[in-house]
């Protein structure tokens, strides 16, 4: 009895060990095998790599001022054109006849405002006359009062003396009827109404002049076609731009930075760049940084000029750029292959207790397989590097090898 109790015990116990090693195996066959790197500090060559995309420093649109229907189109997308150059003839009849219309009624007011200053000159001279004539019959009334006064009857027939008194008041009462009559003034006419007048239809002449030059689209710059958005019989709207001039041959490399990048930028930096397609190394320096950010993707954007008397380079093309900065001493560096991206964005996973946890991360700087490090992580700190992509938060882990 003693025996088979025994053996029954050594049975279960063998039976337990068998179970646990089991159990600890699939354990360690769930967690998934990783290898990691240590956050250090390093000395890193500042090296900022930028993506961009090229845009002629020159592109304007042209519009119409009024809706008219287009005659004819001069050019093509691609044609090379120059400065004053007919692109497109609109239809200018109803400009021109607003134009004659306008002219005619200039004409006709200052017609009639030389006639209003003829007659007014007329009242001027005839009130100088008038003026000259009151003069005159006033003194010859004063000369008639005299001779009545100085009547003597005694030397003179009464008879006699009666007639000349007769003539000399006759006279004299014809001198104040004429007098009174000279009195009456005469008003001249007010020209500042018609003055007014011919300014406000001078201005719609000039209106109308503007319509029919609106009507013949010329080149306000030299450059290219590079967007035609109109056809024969169409109607050109003013809220449309009929098509687009870019002056190919000054270029701009534009850049969107972040707010760490931007500052270790400055205006006057040296920049070489590498266009895809085109064979030749760019070089040039950084003209000007926006000092605010696009409230649409946070960023600051960098503008490069470039020559472009080749035409080589088009309107649109990726551009990658390449900025050498001053080194870094002691900063904390991650590897490259520990980087993972969602949405731009790098995060890295960070082995805590054979355990893993997402963390994001702000990049400076690489230098090769090196990236400085702004905030996320702290120095000493274990990222795992393969493996990485079949993580996710939480997940649980064995480092290779430890």
């Amino acid at each position: 009895m003693k025996k088979w109790l025994f053996t029954m015990f050594i049975l279960f116990s063998i039976t337990a060990c068998v179970t646990d090693d089991i159990t600890s195996d699939q354990v360690e066959r769930q967690r998934l095998l990783v290898e990691v790197e240590k956050i250090s500090q390093n000395s890193i060559n500042q090296v900022l790599e930028l993506s961009g995309h090229l845009l002629p420093r020159n592109q304007v649109p042209l519009i119409t001022t009024l809706p008219l229907e287009v005659k004819e189109v001069h050019v093509k997308v691609g044609q090379a054109i120059k400065f004053g150059e007919l692109l497109l003839t609109l239809d200018d009849t109803e400009a021109l006849r607003q134009l004659n219309q306008a002219q005619n009624i200039v004409a006709q007011l200052k017609q009639s405002l030389a006639h209003a200053r003829e007659i007014n000159r007329s009242i001027e001279k005839n009130h100088s006359n008038l003026q000259e004539l009151q003069q005159e019959l006033q003194n010859s009334i004063n000369r008639s009062r005299a001779l009545i006064d100085d009547l003597n009857r005694e030397e003179l027939e009464d008879s006699l003396v009666d007639l000349l008194q007769t003539s000399l008041e006759v006279s004299l009462n014809q001198a104040e009827l004429v007098q009174a009559t000279s009195s009456v003034s005469f008003t001249p006419i007010n020209t500042m109404e018609l003055e007014v007048q011919i300014q406000n239809a001078e201005l719609a002449v000039q209106q109308a002049e503007e319509m029919v030059r609106s009507s013949k689209v010329t080149a306000p710059i030299s450059g290219v076609i590079s967007q035609l958005d109109v056809t024969v019989g169409q109607t050109a709207l003013p809220s449309q731009p009929l098509a687009i001039i870019s002056n190919l041959a000054e270029i701009d490399a534009t850049f969107s930075v972040n707010s760490f990048q931007v500052t270790k930028l400055s205006p006057g930096l040296r920049v070489t760049l590498s266009i895809p397609g085109i064979n030749d190394i760019q070089t040039g320096t950084i003209s000007s940084i926006s000092p605010v950010t696009n409230p649409q993707s946070n960023t600051f954007s960098v503008l490069v000029p470039l020559n472009n008397e080749s035409l080589n380079m088009k309107g649109g093309m990726r551009t990658n750029a390449v900025i050498d900065l001053k080194t870094i001493n002691e900063t904390l560096v991650v590897p490259a292959n520990a980087l993972l991206y969602e949405n731009g964005e790098p995060y890295v996973f960070v082995v805590t207790n054979n355990t893993v946890r997402r963390q994001a991360l702000e990049l400076g700087t690489r230098e090769g397989d090196l990236i400085e490090v702004v905030s996320g992580v702290e120095k000493d700190d274990q990222v795992v590097t393969t493996g990485k992509e079949r993580l996710t938060d939480g997940a649980e882990i064995t480092i290779r090898n430890e």
